[in-house]
């Protein structure tokens, strides 16, 4: 004779026929991605610079809402090429380089602003730009040009930035116009402010003397989340900030230019 009753049974039945299901559903969680080890883009390595010289149109004003249209270019350019793919920074020599960028600043020639190009290429000389721009990591990218006014004499070397526009010996306008593609197929120009395109201005500091020389600290900063500083708006940090929170750097270059003054 069986010594348990058939209720009995039937319940340590369903128990376990429920712990087996309980165990089924359950799935191990996906160990998330760590974009500080894994950013989904290559690393820049190769970083080619083009100043081109232009003289602001009739009419129109150097502001952060400029357009390309704006400026009548000249065939006046200059190339800076940095290449880190030895692990030290390194010119590109020859003809059509240069080391340092010369410029006139508004003092000298009124209305005198400067189309700035960067492109990135890897350590194996392949183009990346479009990398920096897909639609995962376009709001993620933006350049920031911070001018170096200084360093601390504390022995550590630390670069003194201009903290504040007034203190500045430039203006820039972000004037990137990106090629995406909407959903029905139609293409259109994206002004997303990314910084491989824009313009600068060299000017007299609103509380300082015009300096000869302009040292500048141009970063590429990679936010973890987005560079939007508020969910559903457009606003960015300015392009001079020094302080890039929930950010890191893909990569740091130091530019130095001769200021021709009045």
């Amino acid at each position: 004779m069986n010594r348990f009753p058939l209720r009995l049974r039937f319940g340590a039945l369903a128990v376990l026929l429920v712990a087996i299901l309980s165990s089924c559903g359950k799935t191990t969680p996906k160990v998330p991605t760590d974009e500080r080890q894994n950013k989904g883009h290559d690393q820049p390595t190769i970083a080619q610079l083009t100043l081109t010289q232009g003289t602001l149109k009739a009419g129109k004003t150097f502001s952060a809402q400029m357009s390309p249209d704006d400026v009548e270019l000249d065939r006046v350019h200059q190339t800076i090429e940095l290449d880190q793919s030895s692990g030290q920074i390194k010119y590109t020599e020859g003809a059509g380089y240069v080391r340092r960028f010369s410029v006139e600043s508004t003092t000298k020639v009124p209305n005198r602003v400067y189309l700035l190009t960067i492109n990135y290429k890897t350590a194996t000389g392949e183009s990346m730009d479009a990398q920096l721009v897909s639609d995962e990591q376009i709001n993620r990218h933006q350049h920031f040009f911070k001018q170096i006014l200084g360093y601390s004499t504390d022995g550590s070397n630390a670069p003194i930035f201009a903290r504040y526009k007034e203190a500045l010996s430039y203006d820039y306008a972000y004037c990137d116009r990106i090629p995406r593609k909407q959903s029905n197929g139609s293409e259109y120009l994206d002004a997303n402010p990314v910084g491989l395109s824009g313009f600068l201005m060299f000017v007299k500091p609103a509380n300082g003397a015009e300096p000869k020389e302009v040292t500048m600290l141009i970063t590429l900063g990679h936010f973890f989340n987005t560079k939007f500083t508020s969910a559903g708006s457009k606003s960015i940090r300015p392009f001079y900030s020094t302080v890039l929170p929930g950010a890191d750097s893909d990569i740091n270059m130091t530019i130095h230019f001769d200021v021709a003054t009045n």
